[in-house]
């Protein structure tokens, strides 16, 4: 699922930069780090493509009804959830307010929240916790993903999971 490209609009900023060829909206935050808006990103983040067996694992036996998405990107992963997956909750963190004041094209019942993942503290419980930071496996060091599960676990209703799709692993 894709974001309707008609709500997308070209945009350059600061922070980023978002340009359409042949019809379909990129997002790129400079140093070759983008996205595109296409079907297949949250197919595969979430698990759903036919291809993707340990991906699909991963996501066994999760509940999609209160889902938590850590970045914002193009929206792709928060709209996904709400609209494919029918999250009755989804909440996104982002520290990038340019961003958020950008992506106001997507479903307003998804909440966005103004924040950092490894800080921000909620008291609010989640059945998925997805967490879309990075953009190579590298990057995801060991002392990211013991401070996520510190700040998150906490979160999590009987059954969660937190989950990094760009290293297919949950933290839990």
């Amino acid at each position: 699922m894709k974001i309707e490209e008609s709500k997308i609009s070209e945009h350059s900023g600061s922070s980023f930069s978002v340009t359409k060829t042949d019809g379909v909206s990129k997002i790129d935050f400079g140093g070759n780090h983008w996205i595109e808006n296409a079907d297949y990103y949250g197919e595969v983040l979430f698990g759903d493509c036919e291809s993707c067996p340990e991906m699909n694992a991963l996501y066994e036996g999760v509940s999609y009804d209160n889902v938590l998405v850590g970045g914002l990107g193009l929206g792709l992963l928060p709209e996904y959830a709400k609209s494919v997956k029918n999250s009755t909750v989804v909440d996104v963190i982002e520290n990038n307010t340019e961003l958020i004041d950008y992506v106001d094209f997507i479903d307003s019942d998804i909440n966005i929240i103004e924040g950092d993942m490894y800080t921000y503290n909620s008291d609010k419980k989640y059945d998925l916790i997805i967490v879309d930071l990075w953009w190579y496996e590298n990057e995801i060091t060991d002392e990211n993903k013991n401070d996520l599960l510190a700040n998150w676990s906490d979160n999590l209703n009987v059954g969660g999971k937190i989950i990094l799709p760009l290293v297919v692993l949950s933290l839990n």
